[in-house]
């Protein structure tokens, strides 16, 4: 289990404690000698029980307003413990290049006789001509990790990059593989929309054992790593940083595949399915295809016919890791701790029983509505609740007979807020049947009433709803009114940017067909007139040859 705070120095609010306490002992102590003063002159049984209960009561009440402090503290501190799977849309590719620039890479045991930090530039550089279209960093990797270039599509930086690596360009000493993968993690944005995949060229030979760790890092952040190996499993001598001392080096084959598997294994719980931690040998015929395949597999938008069209974007849907934030939980038993005080101080036992006999009959009739009503609730939640579990297992016949029953028990009770809870969950229930127009008809429902929360993700549904109709003016559209309701979801941001961008693509469209119509109509209008204009000077020739010949013949005769 992740466990994470996310601001730490929020912890330093509990010190605030020690005067608070301090205080609160000092009042007490005050009070209780007034109220033995009190003892002493008046002899009340009634008073005397309240005095007997008053230390236990103002005790509570002060560890009650403890612990609120405390859940308040926390819950701004950001805690965070397990995780959770989000579909986030993705757009385009990013691959980050890390290579191995330690003295071990100079080994000369690649074929050809060249090293093997010269034969991973040839094959980086045989792949790169072959990445249209992807946006491409390059990370050093030695004593610690560098970033020489941040995500960029201008190839020729890359490239010219390449001719210049060597050992010399970091000074630190050692080989650190697991903070070169942290350095290439770092260079793809936060929340970034593009499939992101780090290639490691390198020979495996480390001196601080991180790369495992390292490795479990980027399948947490949703990141495919393939580490790719140059050099021979035999020992080979090269010279250290000092420029004197020899030492043996060689292709770390099991250490790297060891390495990935268990990453794998850790991770396999949380793991997104189609992500990769895998070795490449570089040397096996097809394993350039391989990692070029790594960053084709979503391929581009098809037309009808199912021929790819290079001209459209790369879209699709992949999952990424997600912390559960439980800042709500300690929120909650705050305020339950709050409210706890301030009735445990206020509360009068004998009071109570006393207005209880004077009006027994109203307070039971009172208490059995309350109960009555409370129970409705609870049995609605629990309904709720075992139906998302069906959902969650894709009995999605048996969890929309659940939310229909809520809701219908819910209008008859008037109880909006379990009726829109069972609406807005029977409608997400519809959408994940591909049931788009039943989906849209009960989020419609549901935004007459809806709670800030649950108008944001009804919003957003339908967005999604509308984009998978291709109507991307009204995605758009429904984007647009969700960020107005929260304007920190990332997701709604990107899909809004997706359907603008698609739309403009279908208005572009339009406008050619319609250019091209009006060119044909226009050419077909002129292409008239002509035609009508020969006609017109023929038939004037035909009156005119008419009379000449007429007059002739009056003058022959």
């Amino acid at each position: 289990m992740n466990f994470s705070c996310q601001r730490p120095e929020a912890l330093y609010g509990l010190l605030l404690l020690i005067p608070a306490v301090s205080i609160e002992v000092v009042r007490y102590l005050k009070v209780m000698q007034s109220y033995k003063k009190i003892t002493v002159k008046a002899d009340d049984s009634i008073l005397a029980k309240r005095i007997k209960r008053f230390p236990v009561t103002i005790a509570l009440k002060t560890v009650c307003i403890m612990i609120f402090w405390t859940m308040l503290v926390l819950a701004y501190a950001g805690f965070s413990w397990g995780t959770y799977l989000e579909p986030v849309q993705k757009s385009g590719k990013a691959v980050s290049l890390v290579f191995d620039i330690s003295y071990s890479m100079n080994a000369e045991d690649a074929p050809g006789g060249i090293s093997r930090l010269e034969a991973a530039k040839k094959y980086a550089s045989m792949l790169i001509s072959h990445m249209d279209r992807t946006a491409i960093s390059v990370v050093i990797a030695k004593g610690d990790g560098v970033l020489v270039v941040p995500l960029t599509e201008d190839r020729s930086v890359v490239e010219s990059l390449l001719d210049s690596l060597s050992p010399d360009l970091m000074s630190s000493v050692g080989t650190s593989l697991g903070k070169g993968l942290r350095a290439a993690l770092k260079s793809f944005p936060s929340n970034s929309s593009e499939a992101n995949t780090i290639w490691f060229f390198t020979d495996g030979d480390e001196t601080d054992g991180l790369l495992e760790g390292a490795l479990s890092e980027c399948i947490k952040n949703g990141v495919s790593v393939y580490l790719v190996g140059f050099g021979s499993e035999r020992e080979t001598k090269v010279i250290s940083g000092d420029g004197k001392t020899p030492v043996m080096t060689a292709l770390r084959l099991e250490k790297l595949k060891a390495a990935c598997a268990s990453a794998m294994k850790k991770n396999a719980a949380t793991r997104i399915s189609d992500l990769q931690v895998s070795y490449i040998d570089a040397t096996e015929p097809g394993s350039a295809l391989e990692l070029l395949d790594s960053i084709k597999k979503h391929s581009p938008g098809k037309s009808a016919s199912g021929d790819r069209n290079a001209d459209d974007d790369e879209f699709f849907v992949t999952y990424e890791l997600k912390p559960v934030q439980r800042y709500k939980l300690f929120l909650g038993l705050g305020i339950f701790f709050l409210v706890l005080g301030f009735v445990i101080s206020e509360l009068n036992p004998d009071g109570i029983a006393s207005r209880l006999h004077k009006h027994s009959s109203a307070t039971i009739v009172l208490l059995v509505l309350m109960l009555t009503s409370c129970k409705e609730r609870v049995f609605g939640a629990k309904t709720i609740l075992d139906s998302t579990w069906d959902w969650y297992q894709k009995r999605y016949n048996d969890s929309v007979a659940g939310f229909f029953q809520t809701a219908y028990e819910a209008e008859h009770s008037d109880d909006e807020l379990l009726k829109q809870y069972a609406v807005y969950d029977l409608a997400v229930t519809y959408l994940s049947q591909n049931e788009n127009d039943a989906a849209l008809d009960r989020f419609a429902q549901v935004l007459d009433y809806a709670d800030k929360p649950v108008k944001y993700a009804t919003l957003y549904n339908c967005g999604i709803i509308a984009y998978r109709k291709g109507d991307f003016d009204t995605s758009a559209h429904y984007f647009r009114e969700a960020m107005k309701i929260d304007g920190t979801k990332i997701n709604a941001k990107i899909n809004l940017e997706l359907s603008l961008k698609n739309s403009e693509k279908e208005a572009r469209a339009k406008e050619n067909s319609i250019s091209q119509v009006s060119e044909t109509k226009d050419y077909d209008t002129l292409e008239n007139a002509v035609f009508e204009r020969i006609r017109e000077y023929d038939k004037k020739q035909w009156k005119n040859s008419e009379k000449t010949e007429k007059s002739n013949s009056i003058m022959d005769y």
